[in-house]
């Protein structure tokens, strides 16, 4: 008789935080102790099973690399503090729905002083599948062979413009759109996520995905963050299972195209927004980390820092993604069935 898994959610960030520290998408997927693994931003090609659902707090710490020119670097970014509150349903075995309230702190030193306030809310829908001798739809339940398929998952996302664009720092001066705890402008994303359980205690996950920002009209500019692909590969390890504990150790691979930032500071309309130098490349970034779990409560942590990066004129960049210190995240999950 198979033995059936039962599900315990484990969510976090798959699109950190991009180049100007916008805001990400989310990463989705269960685990048990005897089911596949879950990544620390790789989407996991697994839905909610119906009915089901859940409550995440998601805190990410992020502190950027200095300039020792302070005549070309006036102001530079100092610490980011990323912080994400989620609920999730599982409205059919293969559809799941979420929604993200983002709260974030931005410190720029230069006289600005630090700016908190909410982000913008992001909506998200999950689809998915998997190959059993054919495409299938995800079943409310499978059996640990089950679960060894094939699995996909197909997601979209999309941002509601919530957030505060007009904050003033300290010296009274207007934050940079970059330093802004919202964006003004919906935000779009898709991806796609693959998952397989190789082994009774390994699993490889794989995502590709993709943001685009609109638009907005600042008061003191117009402005639009460059578009975002992502490659992700994630391999998790079950380092010990037993009852209703369970501990993942989890390393990623993370690739990061940015498209250059545009803006308009005359504010003369779209035709005359331009590229901006020092902004965008391209980064691969490595992560460790690892989750635990005790029955319908999980655990992430995970540290994570660019390996390597070509960024545009990155002589004249800083504080952007690819220029961290290092990026700190924690998390924390549960479930419930309705």
């Amino acid at each position: 008789m198979k033995q059936l898994v039962g599900a315990c959610l484990v969510l976090g960030l798959l699109a950190p935080l991009p180049a100007h520290a916008h805001h990400g998408v989310a990463s989705v997927g269960f685990s048990d102790p005897e089911g596949p693994g879950v990544g620390l931003e790789t989407a996991a090609a697994l839905t909610l099973p119906r009915r089901l659902g859940f409550a995440m707090a998601k805190s990410e710490f992020v502190s950027f690399q200095s300039r020792d020119d302070r005549v070309a670097f006036p102001e530079q970014k100092t610490i980011s503090w990323f912080n994400l509150a989620a609920l999730g349903f599982g409205v059919t075995p293969w559809l799941s729905a979420y929604v993200f309230q983002p709260f974030n702190l931005k410190s720029l030193d230069g006289g600005y002083g630090s700016n908190a306030g909410l982000g913008d809310t992001n909506l998200m829908l999950s689809f998915g599948w998997k190959w059993d001798e054919r495409l299938r739809l995800i079943p409310q339940k499978e059996s640990l062979d089950e679960l060894r398929d094939w699995h996909f998952l197909l997601w979209a996302a999309c941002t509601l413009p919530v957030g505060p664009t007009q904050r003033r720092g300290d010296n009274g001066e207007y934050f940079p759109p970059d330093t802004q705890t919202g964006f003004g402008a919906p935000s779009p994303a898709v991806g796609l996520a693959v998952l397989k359980q190789l082994s009774t205690d390994f699993t490889g996950l794989g995502e590709i995905n993709y943001q685009y920002f609109f638009a907005h009209d600042y008061s003191f500019t117009r402005y639009q963050f460059g578009a975002e692909t992502r490659v992700n590969a994630a391999l998790v390890y079950r380092a010990y299972a037993k009852h209703r504990v369970r501990i993942d150790l989890v390393a990623e691979l993370v690739g990061l195209n940015l498209q250059r930032d545009r803006a308009d500071e005359d504010l003369a309309g779209p035709a005359a927004m331009t590229s901006l130098q020092a902004s965008g490349g391209n980064i691969l970034y490595g992560s460790l980390g690892l989750r635990a779990y005790l029955g319908r409560i999980a655990l992430g942590l995970g540290v994570k820092r660019a390996l390597l990066k070509r960024l545009n004129e990155g002589s004249e960049q800083q504080g952007s993604e690819g220029l961290e210190n290092f990026r700190l995240s924690f998390a924390l999950s549960g479930t419930v069935q309705l």
